[in-house]
Formats: C-alpha cells, structure tokens, sequence
C-alpha cells in the first residue's frame, strides 16, 4: 500500500503539514498514516515507575488517540469539501498510530510497515528554522530517514505544484534520484528545474570537461524538464538565488548532506535558511524511493 507518513504533535505547525500532505496524497493517489508518540513516564524500577508506566499505558494512549482521532477527522472532512462523497475521485484514507514511543522510532517503523512515499513533518517557518532543526526529533529525523523526507513551513499553504527544484552536484548517483522526481512531478504536471549551484570560488567554468558532464546527466532524463546553472559564493547563497525563482518546492539529495550539519553547528546556512519559506524535501542516500 502506498502511504505518506505524517507524524504530529497536533501543534500548528503539524497541523499544516498534515493538511498539505492530504492534498499531495490525492494527487500522489495514496494514502496517510497520521501518527503520534507520547512520551511515557521515565521507567525508574528503584522507585517502582516501571511498573506504573505499564499500568497506566492504556489510559495514555486512550487520551491521545482521541485528539489523533479529532485531526483524522478534520482531515476527512477537508477530503469531503473538496472533492466531495463519491468513491471518485480517489479519497485518501487516514490510518492512526499512536504509541508511547520515540517519535523518529515510530516515525520510521510505520514507513517501512508500507510503500512510503514520503514523510512529511512540519517546521516553524520564515525565521524560526533554527528553533526547528536545533529540535532533537528533527536532528534524528533528518539523519536517520530512509525515505524521503518533506519539511512545511508552518504558514505555507498548498497551492498546486508547478515548479520543483532539484539541487544537485550532477554526480551520476543523482541520476536515479533525478528521474524518480520526474516521476514525482509528473504526477502534478510540475515542471523540474535541476539546478547546479557552482562556488565561484572553485573556478568550474562552462569549459569541455564541466559540458560532458552536464550532458552524461541530462541525457537519459526524459519528461518535463529544465536546466539552471547559479554560480554563488557558496551553497547557501546558491539557494537564496534559487528560491527567488518562483519555485514550489526545494528539492536537495544526499550530497548536501553537509548543508544540514551546517544547520546543526550554527554556520552561515542557518541565517540563509532561515528565509525559507517553501517546503523542504531531502531526499536520503540509499532510501527507498517509491515515485
């Protein structure tokens, strides 16, 4: 069964990202696991806690289901209002998990239960990224995935796909990566706009060797694309530039994988970043990848 997997903590943020994920659900014709992990008391057996834990287990997840249980039927009700009663067109259904458990645990343990097409989690938005990634279940959520992973801004709104944006290094590992997101758009007759940001500091200029390997990249990619080339100070300006370009979503791979330990040790990404207020979607090395 394909599924998108959207855990919520049933903040505003969540509550964006699991609306945005209905939408993306419908068009990607599958379903959503909306799931939750609340945190159980800290076992301690030398004072007995462990014990306590076990027996007061059901009545937390009882009262956590119910609010679980609130936003899956939110979510439905949006399903009814905007493509009405009828079988079709396609509905998706809303499965609920709710476990006392690790959030990233949970998270990815339901993704590998079923043909996950993506996680899609949300953030604080424009200006609070930092709060966000500094959150010890983002950290975990973004090194330990293996399916591709989709961050919402907290006040962005779905509005259609039309321009997706795959930040890439051309190495031939992204190849597959890049016709998969082919794949992806197609789906919301999207244009892909694969984008090779250059550090104008490393002098790769339009030169025979840089045009080889531009063309043994595109040249088995068929469907509705196109090719931007920014030469930037650095990745981080790169993407200043990009996201100006009217784009949807922000694609970026494995590669930029450094970008995000930027993040994580305070570096300038952090203060660029902070200006995104598009969704976010990392794709992992080696992950499953279902378009």
């Amino acid at each position: 069964m394909r599924t998108i997997v959207v855990p919520t903590d049933y903040s505003k943020p969540a509550r964006n990202a699991a609306f945005y994920a209905l939408y993306l659900a419908n068009a990607l014709k599958c379903n959503i696991d909306l799931c939750h992990a609340f945190a159980l008391p800290v076992d301690s057996p030398m004072l007995g806690q462990t014990a306590w834990a076990l027996y007061e287990y059901p009545a937390l997840q009882d009262e956590n289901s119910k609010e679980l249980k609130k936003l899956a039927k939110s979510l439905e009700n949006k399903a009814k209002t905007l493509w009405g009663d009828e079988a079709f067109p396609f509905h998706p259904t809303i499965q609920q998990i709710c476990e006392g458990s690790d959030v990233v645990q949970l998270v990815n343990s339901t993704a590998a239960d079923n043909k996950t097409l993506l996680i899609v989690m949300g953030m604080q938005g424009a200006g609070m990224l930092t709060r966000f990634i500094f959150g010890s279940n983002s950290i975990k959520m973004i090194k330990n995935t293996q399916h591709p992973l989709l961050l919402i801004p907290q006040n962005h709104q779905y509005k259609g796909l039309k321009k997706i944006a795959f930040a890439t290094d051309l190495n031939k590992k992204d190849i597959k990566t890049a016709q998969s997101l082919i794949k992806f758009a197609d789906y919301f007759d999207a244009e892909l706009l694969i984008t090779h940001i250059i550090q104008s500091n490393n002098d790769v200029i339009e030169d025979t060797a840089y045009e080889h390997k531009k063309e043994l990249f595109l040249k088995n990619l068929d469907g509705k694309i196109c090719y931007n080339c920014i030469y930037s100070e650095n990745i981080d300006y790169g993407l200043e530039i990009l996201k100006n370009k009217d784009i949807d979503m922000l694609i970026m791979g494995h590669h930029y994988r450094g970008f995000f330990d930027g993040f994580i040790q305070g570096s300038h990404a952090v203060r660029q970043a902070n200006e995104l207020e598009i969704p976010l979607l990392i794709i992992p090395e080696g992950g499953h990848i279902y378009f």
